[in-house]
């Protein structure tokens, strides 16, 4: 009997270690995130590494970056930017977020928007990440944060000067960089290193069909995609938010990679092709990435090629809009 008992507690342990190994290999379950006493909860990595993983798992997939934003906030995770920048007035109240807090990030890369909370932030080893507006900054958990508020003003008030692609160690545990990436704006199509230009259906539906390239610090890319927004109104207020629907994207370039400052030189250039067709909120393809602390070691250089937009929205007329964008 001794015998029997002891077989099935084997037997239960065992497979207790097997359920715990099938847990540790969900890439859902072995998402770490951090709360800071001062700020929200965030994506937390203790090693680069695991940073790569996370973020080549993503961009080797066809994983819809909003709908994975809205999951990991449904769990509790953490609130992530791209799923913010795509809230109405209602819903972020219902998460506790204001407005006037929301930081604003120059990109239309959704892998980086997937990656910041809602302060703009994300933790790597012993170091926490924040966009907002023209800089990067870098500080320690353990303090630093407080620095922010520090140099916006003597920044603000003309006492700190700095350069685009400038970096300032403003205290032992802040140093900031301003970035140099640019994003156009809804009345303007910028024609430049990234491009967003605007196609639409009808006043309440557009395309966006959107070049990417920037450099932040711990992470730069080079990509584009293809989505549609559906216009919100709520009394006198309007905005535009992603909507579901078949969007495309084929591209062709070639681009130069850059070695950071710092690093082995690494200077070539290479191409990229291939296309993205989806029922999705976003179509999007990276063509190169990379993650490093404290700085990410390529930059990415657009030279030649195009990348071509198409969407559908099948209750308007058109029901069809498209744009090819050149490098």
């Amino acid at each position: 009997m001794k015998k029997i008992l002891m077989l099935i507690i084997i037997a239960a342990i065992a497979v207790s270690c097997k359920d715990e190994e099938i847990i540790k290999e969900s890439p859902q379950e072995t998402i770490e995130t951090k709360q800071r006493k001062e700020g929200k909860a965030m994506l937390h990595f203790d090693r680069v590494e695991e940073l790569q993983s996370f973020i080549k798992e993503r961009v080797s997939s066809d994983i819809d970056y909003l709908d994975e934003a809205r999951n990991f906030s449904e769990r509790g995770l953490y609130n992530p930017l791209l799923l913010v920048y795509n809230l109405d007035a209602r819903e972020a109240e219902k998460k506790g977020i204001e407005e006037k807090s929301i930081p604003t990030v120059a990109s239309d890369d959704d892998m980086l928007l997937l990656l910041l909370n809602e302060d703009g932030e994300i933790g790597i080893e012993d170091k926490i990440f924040r966009i907002d507006g023209d800089f990067v900054y870098t500080y320690t958990a353990s303090g630093g944060s407080g620095d922010i508020n520090n140099f916006t003003e003597q920044y603000n008030a003309g006492k700190i000067q700095m350069k685009r692609g400038g970096t300032l160690e403003f205290s032992k545990n802040l140093t900031v960089y301003m970035h140099d990436n640019v994003k156009s704006s809804e009345e303007e199509n910028f024609v430049g290193r990234s491009q967003t230009n605007y196609q639409y259906f009808s006043n309440n539906y557009r395309m966006r069909a959107r070049q990417f390239d920037g450099y932040w610090v711990f992470y730069s890319s080079i990509g584009s995609n293809t989505k549609v927004e559906e216009r919100k109104k709520f009394l006198w207020w309007s905005w535009w938010k992603t909507a579901k629907t078949d969007n495309r994207l084929e591209y062709e370039l070639s681009y130069e990679v850059r070695s950071t400052p710092g690093f082995p030189p690494v200077n070539f250039v290479t191409t990229a092709s291939g296309f993205r067709y989806c029922n999705c909120n976003t179509a999007q393809r990276t063509y190169s990435w990379s993650v490093g602390v404290p700085w990410a070691p390529e930059r990415y250089i657009p030279l030649e090629g195009e990348s071509r937009h198409w969407a559908h929205w099948y209750t308007t007329n058109p029901n069809t809009v498209s744009v090819t964008l050149q490098y």
